[in-house]
């Protein structure tokens, strides 16, 4: 099953909590701090890979949680990192973010890593807080929690060419003559529904990869029939072999159609090379192919003439080919990413109901996340953060005043001036 689309979860690992303990060595407060570090959480990782040509594992998999970091120990000891998880995808994969459909990022090339969820980070253990003046501290962090979010791969296929057309022109039977390709051929439309890859060998030049495009029909461009799942495909091709069935009615006519369809979905492929080519000439009489010449040489285009079922006008095909597209850097255009996988953190404040507030910041949620508050210590190293961030300062410019509640994450406080 050809799989082009999907939605997934990824969670990324807790970090583990630090320790507090203390050794136990003559004349030191408590022997001395010495709870050393959790470890940091696994991150999600997407990883191209050149052997895999569809999103099926992604189809049927739909979440994937990294591991949490280990605990701290006495002795300094940190706690153990989580292990990474990594989501292999075909290269061509984008990943966008499903609330607003913005690219975050593509993998293009084998191996390239694109990174989902960062794992937490481990709690400081308190032998990390000792100073002159705080000796023995028993304050620690715990970790920092992880990250989870749903994203959406699409997968853009790879190709040098791409093959367009309506439905049955023809494209499959090309595909199989010129290429080591071996289509589903048919005579009937839709033959085939999905993108059919094929390598093309030239002597003293690199190999080229064609795409067969499943066919096109009015309307494409605004999602009627398959038309976004087949569009998406031809984004990347750096030039396009227009094949025309002209015993499809109006061979001039379906050429403008398809044109019309790629150019409602992004202008930007109409300034890709094109090649038209005249297929199933063995069905044709010769006025019929000379009118046809005459049509479109009224619009400065000089199609080749073809047949891909007989083997005619093949090498004048491919020799065309050639001549375009090895002057075309290889280069593989990237997508614009619209949005970054870390947001800018935002701090804001939201009135609740009378007296009570909630404060909203990333920063300020994770860090309240990896405090214990049962420790005696908690409050006065909280105190600081706040001071430091002229928190204080930001809560009275905005109305709140003593005695109002104060909500962070999961945890109420009450304001003191």
């Amino acid at each position: 099953m050809f799989v082009d689309y999907t939605k997934i979860k990824v969670k990324s690992g807790k970090g583990g909590d630090g320790a507090s303990t203390f050794r136990r060595e003559k004349y030191v407060p408590r022997g001395g701090p010495d709870g050393g570090d959790g470890g940091n959480g696994g991150s999600v990782f997407a990883i191209g890979d050149k052997k895999i040509k569809t999103l099926l594992d992604l189809y049927y998999k739909k979440i994937y949680v990294a591991e949490d970091g280990g605990r701290g120990m006495g002795s300094n000891k940190h706690g153990k990192k989580g292990e990474d998880v990594y989501i292999k995808v075909p290269l061509g994969t984008v990943v966008k973010d499903p609330s607003d459909n913005s690219v975050l990022g593509e993998i293009i090339n084998d191996g390239e890593k694109l990174l989902l969820v960062k794992g937490g980070k481990g709690g400081r253990g308190n032998a990390r807080f000792k100073s002159s003046t705080r000796q023995a501290p028993r304050f620690y962090e715990k970790g920092e929690p992880g990250e989870e979010k749903e994203l959406i791969f699409e997968l853009k296929i790879i190709a040098d060419a791409g093959i367009i057309g309506k439905a049955n022109a023809g494209k499959s039977t090309l595909l199989s003559r010129i290429s080591n390709a071996h289509p589903k051929i048919a005579d009937y439309p839709f033959t085939t529904l999905v993108p059919v890859l094929g390598i093309v060998r030239f002597i003293d030049f690199r190999d080229v990869v064609v795409a067969d495009i499943p066919g096109l029909i009015e309307g494409a461009s605004k999602g009627k029939g398959l038309g976004f799942e087949f569009l998406r495909h031809i984004e990347r091709a750096r030039i396009f072999i227009h094949l025309v069935d002209p015993t499809q009615g109006d061979a001039f006519e379906n050429y403008k159609m398809i044109n019309k369809e790629l150019e409602a979905y992004d202008k930007k492929l109409l300034k890709k090379p094109q090649i038209v080519v005249i297929n199933k000439i063995d069905l044709l009489k010769e006025d019929e192919i000379k009118k046809i010449k005459t049509e479109f040489k009224k619009k400065k285009i000089t199609p080749v003439f073809i047949s891909a079922k007989e083997n005619i006008g093949l090498e004048e095909l491919l020799n065309k080919l050639y001549n375009i597209i090895k002057d075309i850097p290889v280069e593989i255009p990237r997508e614009e990413i619209q949005k970054s996988f870390e947001e800018k953190d935002k701090l804001e404040l939201v009135k609740i109901e009378e007296n009570i507030f909630q404060l909203k910041s990333k920063k300020i949620e994770k860090y309240v996340a990896m405090l214990d508050f049962n420790n005696i210590e908690t409050l006065s190293v909280f105190r600081k953060f706040l001071n430091k961030n002229k928190i204080d300062d930001f809560l009275k410019a905005n109305g709140v005043k003593s005695g109002d509640i104060v909500v962070i994450g999961n945890k109420d406080f009450i304001f003191e001036e």
